[in-house]
């Protein structure tokens, strides 16, 4: 933790859609006493009216490989990565924001890609990417999530594009893998949502 900073806990939860990014945020928030959860999602929404008709931004991440011709493994993560490097720099001011005031938060989002986080950001920051490995499970639970967390966007138009969400998770993983991140399976819901939480109070899930 950087010198002269307050300790406070602020936690970045990525993922793609269907893993529980949501559901343990909202775990989080009420067992550790934490007041602001933010979505990557809202973050995107307020920036797309900034960038006018830019396909960048204002394609969902599944078609942002559109941009490079035919949809390849390569080309899925091309766009993701273009449309991460928007969202990233955002999220870093936002984490930046909330280290500098001692504030507790939790922001969950698609957008993951721990090296395009300031050093300060990392170093003072909770980190976890969560997935799930079992590629039926992880339909399911998109199609689910309806009676969770999202009550007006079904999972169904989502599941669509599994194969898209899931070629951005492994890269995500990757990535996440080389700057200590704590990668979470969610198959066991109940499970991660308690190793997670050991971790934050413990003081395990920091970078630095």
């Amino acid at each position: 933790m950087e010198r002269g900073l307050m300790h406070s806990k602020i936690i970045l939860i990525g993922g793609v859609p269907g893993v529980g990014k949501t559901s343990i945020s909202g775990f989080l928030a009420r067992e550790l006493g934490i007041d602001i959860m933010l979505s990557g999602d809202y973050l995107r929404e307020f920036l797309r009216p900034l960038f006018g008709d830019n396909p960048l931004i204002q394609k969902s991440v599944y078609d942002a490989w559109q941009a490079y011709g035919q949809k390849t493994d390569e080309n899925i993560v091309k766009g993701y990565i273009d449309q991460a490097k928007i969202m990233m720099a955002g999220i870093d001011r936002i984490l930046i924001r909330a280290i500098e005031n001692g504030e507790n938060l939790i922001l969950e989002t698609l957008y993951f890609l721990p090296e395009m986080l300031s050093e300060k950001a990392r170093n003072n920051v909770h980190m976890f990417y969560l997935y799930i490995g079992d590629e039926k499970l992880h339909r399911d639970r998109l199609v689910d999530r309806i009676n969770y967390t999202h009550k007006n966007s079904p999972g169904t138009r989502l599941a669509e594009h599994l194969y898209e969400y899931r070629n951005i998770m492994e890269y995500s993983m990757m990535r996440s893998s080389e700057y200590n991140v704590k990668i979470i399976d969610t198959s066991n819901y109940e499970e991660a949502r308690r190793t997670i939480l050991e971790m934050i109070v413990k003081g395990e899930s920091r970078y630095a």
